[in-house]
């Protein structure tokens, strides 16, 4: 696991230098004879998400997979969200770290019923770690959030 998170906060500093929605995704390989190479892989295109998988809607939200980590159940995300939109109260059934690129607005902590404990404010190179099945949602700010997520794999028991 902890392999993973370094692996994470690796990937976390090459992807916060590229702009939103450009740059590419380079993986560097172990070619012939050892020697590092780098292959670069098709850029995934982000894709509205009207609404999560209970039908809770959002506003402006956009997110798509980056790159899948073959064999290890780790994906890198990227997520965009229009100024004052937002994101329904959801819960990630894996842990999942979140990079902050820009934008601010609340986080909101909920209980199992939906019902709202608490909330942060988030702002610019904020770090958030979600641990399995913790219930949030989000609402903007005035301009655009983008982030950078990395879905771990579940905790082994």
């Amino acid at each position: 696991m902890r392999g993973l998170i370094c692996a994470a906060a690796s990937l976390i500093a090459i992807a916060v230098t590229a702009p939103a929605y450009a740059g590419g995704i380079y993986v560097i390989e172990n070619g012939e004879g050892g020697k590092a190479v780098a292959v670069k892989k098709d850029a995934a295109a982000l894709a509205a998400v009207p609404a999560m998988p209970d039908g809770k809607p959002n506003q402006g939200f956009d997110y798509g997979k980056l790159y899948e980590l073959p064999g290890a159940a780790t994906h890198v995300m990227r997520g965009h969200v229009d100024a004052k939109g937002s994101i329904a109260v959801h819960e990630g059934p894996l842990p999942y770290i979140l990079y902050v690129i820009s934008g601010a607005g609340k986080l909101s902590l909920n209980d199992k019923g939906g019902a709202q404990i608490g909330e942060i404010t988030y702002k610019p190179d904020d770090v958030i770690v979600f641990q399995p099945n913790t219930l949030h949602g989000w609402t903007n700010g005035d301009s655009a959030f983008e982030f950078f997520g990395v879905e771990l794999p579940a905790p082994q028991k």
